[in-house]
């Protein structure tokens, strides 16, 4: 029973620290990686895709925004 709780203990900050990541910002990168590679016809962008996540879909619109802005301003090819 000791070594169960002691088990828990010291399993319990890892699964809690799993989802730690910073979502805004990685929604930030696809939708500007997505937004300019769609655009321009570079490649398919593999997203993280959590749009249930708040933080990432406010990250992902923000992202796309200034990729649109970046590609208008500079164009296809100095993007590469």
């Amino acid at each position: 029973m000791r070594m169960n709780c002691l088990l828990v203990v010291c399993l319990l900050p890892l699964i809690v620290a799993c989802d730690s990541q910073d979502w805004e910002a990685a929604g930030y990168q696809d939708g500007y990686a997505a937004t300019i590679n769609t655009a321009c016809g570079f490649r398919a962008t593999m997203v993280h895709g959590k749009f249930d996540n708040a933080a990432y879909a406010k990250g992902y619109s923000g992202g796309a925004q200034a990729g649109a802005t970046a590609m208008a301003q500079q164009g296809c090819d100095r993007l590469k």
